[in-house]
């Protein structure tokens, strides 16, 4: 079945795709675009690449250029490490997550049929001395609670090794549905995003003088992202990434804040890991003005992407950050406006088009 819009966004929510584990979400982007584009393959590191051929007069199919748009399929999680002779599961965290959001947090450890529902859970508060209950309680102090008796029971449905992740409906929230809250909308939202982009170009295509390839990468959340790997294999002129990022509107956050929700996707001049092209930020600009579409500079130089792996690679590439105000990054319950999603594919299909008159 075809998803678009909130549906698709929702599908791939919920799909189970920790960093190293995103087979699930794999097979549901290679379903949701089979006859939408000129050809995909899966590389030896698990990228799915889809490509949109180049056409019209100034399209050279012996030397194509080519653009490339990416977004990380993983989310955030966590893999079992020990089962304890009581039958709990320790874990360790599997991207960057504050400790503080995690208890008490329904998970789903293991895939598909394996599937097992638990709770992450610590020391009761009022059995906590003084001194825990001054601090964050670490990790590795928790544990993940699936109702095993003992460890004999627990092996039943668990092994060590296995992937969990959160646990979290999708839903939407607001005046007429405006928000939407769920797992794993980083980088979510970028792959539906990109669903949507090849889409839109399949289905009214235009002389575009290069070849599009949509990357949706693996491992980001890591640090050992694919996206190395597919920026090699493609060896693109340019890239736009596409992404989620983190939002500080909260009360009091005065001059901290981020970008604001509701004014369309986030460009980012710089941050931990790439300074990005100016005038690929300058183009996506004025594109937005042209067509009437919002966007926004990012107040903030915090973070990296797959920008900083894709830019190094070969002889270097021209690369353009852009994401979606995202509240509660890397927690069970991200929230996002569906108006800014809308934003961002319209500058993105705009941009491409733009380029194709240039």
């Amino acid at each position: 079945m075809k998803y678009t819009g909130l549906d698709l966004i929702r599908e791939l929510s919920l799909a189970f795709g920790p960093s190293g584990c995103e087979d699930a979400v794999r097979a549901l982007i290679e379903e949701q675009i089979q006859g939408d584009c000129d050809s995909y393959r899966v590389d030896k590191a698990g990228n799915l690449i889809a490509v949109i051929n180049g056409r019209g007069m100034d399209y050279d199919p012996e030397n194509p250029r080519h653009i490339m748009i990416s977004s990380h399929m993983d989310e955030v999680g966590f893999l079992v490490r020990e089962i304890t002779e009581e039958g709990y599961l320790k874990f360790v965290t599997v991207g960057g997550m504050d400790p503080r959001v995690l208890c008490g947090r329904h998970v789903v450890v293991g895939e598909g049929k394996h599937q097992t529902h638990g709770v992450i859970a610590s020391k009761a508060i009022h059995l906590q001395t003084a001194e825990e209950r001054s601090k964050s309680t670490p990790v590795s102090k928790m544990y993940i609670d699936i109702g095993a008796k003992d460890r004999e029971d627990a092996q039943k449905y668990v092994t060590v090794g296995d992937y969990a992740v959160f646990d979290s409906d999708f839903v939407t929230f607001g005046k007429d549905g405006c928000m939407m809250k769920g797992k794993a909308l980083d980088d979510r939202v970028g792959c539906a995003l990109l669903i949507e982009i090849l889409r839109d170009l399949h289905s009214q295509p235009c002389d575009l003088p290069f070849d599009v390839c949509f990357a949706f990468t693996c491992c980001e959340e890591v640090g050992i992202s694919g996206a190395n790997v597919a920026a090699f294999g493609i060896k693109p002129d340019t890239a736009i990434i596409l992404e989620a990022t983190a939002v500080n509107d909260l009360p009091g956050a005065g001059r901290n804040a981020v970008s604001k929700q509701g004014e369309g996707g986030t460009l980012s001049l710089a941050d931990r890991g790439t300074i990005y092209d100016m005038g690929f930020i300058d183009f996506a600009r004025r594109t937005a003005e042209e067509h009437q579409l919002k966007c926004q500079i990012k107040q903030a130089m915090t973070g990296g992407t797959d920008a900083a792996h894709i830019q190094r690679n070969m002889e270097g590439v021209r690369v353009l950050g852009l994401s979606l105000p995202t509240r509660y990054i890397h927690s069970a319950s991200n929230v996002a406006r569906y108006e800014d999603f809308e934003q961002m594919r319209d500058l993105v299909i705009a941009m491409l088009r733009n380029w194709a008159l240039e």
